[in-house]
């Protein structure tokens, strides 16, 4: 039989060369080009004609998968990684998977991109690290995280006597997830209250869901008042074990809470001895400079996490906690996860808080603010009669909420379907607060982006209005 024959399952053979082609295309790295085998090494590995494989590939190429390159032979791209969470019904892992196809053009994330400036820094202290320690660092491990980087962090928020820090306060994880659950576990608030402002980071909310905690949502208004009244109420009325709130302003809705209101929210949760976790992974984004929780709240009542991404992105993943309490709970949980931070990577970044951060600060904030304005007022120009954006005073986003009902899930899954990424409100909160919202992010993409988001976006905000 030729190559048309059948298996021994019983399907065409060029069917199985089909499905392994496909699975290699898979497992394409996200972005590469790389070149598929030739039709005769195929057909010897397969243990299948050159016909059979010519088929395969036929069909591959038919359907776009791959592109044959004359007298060099076939190549594939890296896109379809995470099929199923594509498909998954929950939407934040469709948001997710969405964000790692090297074809789509992503409006959704949170952070700005790393600065290229501030990652020289951090090479040129790679390398005056490697001449200092020729021979490395050594095999031991410090599981809390290395204490040249837990004294740097411990440095800069110290403020005072009354407030200071060391590094057995500090606590580094492998990234924000690791570190939230680190901190709600060594909290243990299995069946605790914990009162949030909405929208909140889908970290926050999905990490306190999975500890169990019975988590209280509190929805700013259209100007990003806290609403005082409620959050009263909630703690007369519950017994309240924790409060997360934004360092300097609240990520993602990019208000700036009045500093009197901030006072009023310290005084509150310290009448109802409520702790007070500071969400610090953005709080040196804020334009201007403002009032901080962690200089209301005592330290004894006062968790702080953080991390470095927003100026190094994917290249300091790392996250880290403040505590004075449980010390033996986060011990414990570091010991057991003591090989996931690299050494060497953390002296480095020690290096950086201690002698470049502040220098990659203020232009990583001026460039920022010149972006984010830009993009508000281009959206306002072309979207004003469908969008209301909120002022935004710190980070990359945009919060934005629909002027008139929408399904803003199938406007996501719309622009999704053109290769255009946004994040819609719903996973940003958990008892549905933010069904007309969604946030957007514009630093780094073109005007010709900007106006292909513009323009799809409005036509899926007026198709899909309920």
């Amino acid at each position: 039989m030729n190559g048309a024959a059948k298996d021994k399952a019983g399907a065409f053979a060029y069917q199985g060369v089909y499905r392994y082609l496909l699975r290699l295309i898979d497992g394409i790295e996200p972005g590469a080009r790389i070149k598929l085998p030739s039709l005769r090494v195929l057909g010897r590995t397969l243990d299948v004609s050159v016909s059979t494989v010519q088929a395969a590939y036929g069909l591959l190429e038919a359907e776009g998968r791959i592109e044959p390159v004359a007298k060099s032979g076939y190549y594939a791209r890296g896109s379809a990684v995470f099929g199923p969470a594509l498909a998954s019904p929950d939407l934040l892992q469709r948001v997710l998977a969405g964000a790692c196809q090297s074809n789509m053009e992503v409006f959704s994330r949170a952070a700005p991109a790393p600065r290229a400036d501030a990652l020289k820094t951090v090479l040129r202290f790679e390398v005056e690290l490697a001449r200092r320690y020729p021979a490395g660092l050594g095999s031991t491990v410090q599981p809390c995280g290395e204490l040249e980087l837990r004294h740097a962090l411990a440095a800069r928020y110290t403020r005072c006597l009354e407030h200071h820090w060391c590094a057995d306060d500090v606590y580094i994880g492998s990234d924000l997830l690791s570190v939230l659950h680190m901190t709600w576990t060594a909290m243990q608030l299995q069946g605790a209250v914990v009162v949030v402002l909405v929208p909140c980071a889908w970290r926050i909310l999905r990490t306190l869901q999975q500890a169990g905690a019975r988590v209280v949502e509190l929805a700013l208004d259209a100007q990003g008042r806290v609403p005082m009244q409620r959050l009263e109420e909630v703690l007369v009325g519950r017994q309240v074990r924790l409060m997360v709130l934004g360092a300097s302003f609240h990520a993602p809705h990019g208000t700036a809470i009045d500093d009197a209101d901030k006072r009023a929210i310290a005084s509150l949760l310290e009448r109802h001895g409520v702790w007070v976790a500071e969400d610090d992974t953005e709080g040196d984004l804020c334009f201007e400079a403002a009032l901080r929780f962690r200089e209301l709240v005592s330290p004894q009542r006062l968790l702080i996490f953080g991390s470095l991404q927003h100026l190094l992105g994917a290249e300091a993943p790392f996250a880290y906690l403040l505590s004075r309490h449980w010390q033996g709970r986060l011990q414990q949980y570091c010991l057991q996860r003591a090989t996931v931070a690299p050494p060497w990577r953390q002296k480095v970044l020690a290096r950086f808080i201690s002698g470049g951060y502040d220098d990659h600060l203020s232009p990583q904030r001026e460039s920022l603010r010149h972006q984010v304005v830009a993009f508000a007022a281009f959206l306002r120009k072309h979207l004003d009669e469908r969008l209301q954006l909120a002022k935004t005073e710190g980070g990359a986003c945009i919060w934005a909420r629909s002027r008139y009902p929408v399904d803003m899930r199938n406007v996501f899954e719309d622009l999704r379907r053109q290769r255009l990424l946004i994040a819609p409100g719903d996973v940003f909160s958990l008892q549905g607060h933010c069904h007309q919202h969604l946030r957007l992010n514009g630093c780094g993409h073109s005007m010709t982006q900007w106006e292909r988001c513009a323009k799809a976006l409005a036509l899926a905000l007026e198709a899909h209005a309920v």
